[in-house]
């Protein structure tokens, strides 16, 4: 059965497009890339700044990254847009705000910035939350303490939260993509709450793995999203309905099989059947089985593939059902 989550968030470009629908708000400022435990502690403190004062909940962050504007290539993907409002709407964040970064933007000082986009006719905010590592404004010469000062001059409350720690370091993004690119899955579910998982749509691939190898695949190309390390792993995956099974995948350049050197990544979704090309797809990476490497023939790695098979099923007892081959 499809699981319940909460409303996406509306999705706008301006906070002067709240207006009239919500003109009492709580805004929580950020990046947001990785939706990590210290995102999340943010969010939570805004929907409980929003409660107290009455407002509607809105988080602003910005598009594209400012990396990719001020110092590009920006970098990999946590969370795609599309699963970020998702993890956003189960936060109870009710509006989100997509500011266009520019190099215009970059150049306000901290002051012009926040007047120019919360000094608006008919708005009126609340409260303010961010990190304690929030930085804004020309040359990133804002910080927390600036937004307090400006906040409480205009009679609005400011929350400053304290960064989320993992192993005794800060969480952020930087170090999820680390931990994710060395193959360090649990450090990274640490960090995110959640496991980590590539979304996407579902495009046709070669059809060699349901013709040759009889083992039928989803195919993936997200070159823009973290990629953990080329091998097998065992995955849940979850359809854009809300479906959710158990499954193996491999994520690489299949060697033996393709010569593009494309990364992909190829779930095999045990219980499904029917046709989910064009579809949108999550696939959470849940465990490693082994690395990637080259066989002497496709049919040597049929054998394998047996073999990892078996292996992923014994991690799924407790649903069966799902486990049988249609």
């Amino acid at each position: 059965m499809p699981k319940t989550v909460k409303r996406l968030p509306q999705e706008l470009h301006h906070p002067s497009e709240l207006l009239p629908a919500a003109s009492r708000v709580a805004v929580a400022m950020g990046v947001f890339d990785g939706m990590h435990l210290g995102h999340q502690a943010i969010l939570s403190k805004l929907v409980e700044c929003a409660q107290a004062s009455g407002a509607c909940p809105v988080a602003l962050t910005f598009a594209p990254h400012p990396k990719a504007v001020l110092s590009p290539p920006a970098p990999l993907l946590l969370a795609t847009p599309a699963r970020q409002a998702h993890l956003m709407g189960e936060a109870g964040v009710q509006y989100l705000i997509r500011l266009p970064f520019t190099r215009e933007l970059a150049a306000l000082t901290p002051q012009d910035f926040l007047t120019s986009h919360f000094r608006l006719p008919g708005l009126q905010v609340t409260a303010f939350c961010v990190g304690d590592n929030w930085r804004f404004g020309c040359r990133n010469s804002g910080d927390a303490n600036t937004l307090t000062q400006w906040a409480n001059s205009h009679g609005i409350s400011a929350s400053v939260v304290t960064c989320v720690q993992y192993a005794g370091e800060d969480i952020s993004s930087t170090r999820i993509r680390h931990v994710i690119a060395s193959g360090d899955l649990k450090a990274a579910q640490a960090m995110l709450g959640r496991p980590y998982a590539i979304s996407g749509v579902v495009r046709h691939g070669q059809g060699i793995a349901s013709e040759q190898l009889h083992c039928p695949t989803a195919n993936l190309y997200e070159p823009e999203q973290a990629c953990p390390p080329e091998g097998v792993y065992a995955i849940s995956a979850e359809l854009e309905d809300g479906r959710i099974f158990p499954g193996i995948a491999y994520a690489g350049r299949a060697p033996t099989l393709r010569s593009d050197g494309q990364y992909l990544l190829e779930p095999h979704l045990f219980g499904l059947d029917e046709e989910i090309h064009g579809r949108q797809l999550t696939v959470s990476f849940l465990q490693f089985i082994r690395p990637s490497r080259k066989f002497a023939t496709p049919a040597a790695l049929q054998e394998q593939i047996k073999q990892d098979l078996a292996v992923v099923r014994t991690l799924f007892p407790e649903r069966p059902h799902l486990l049988e081959e249609r």
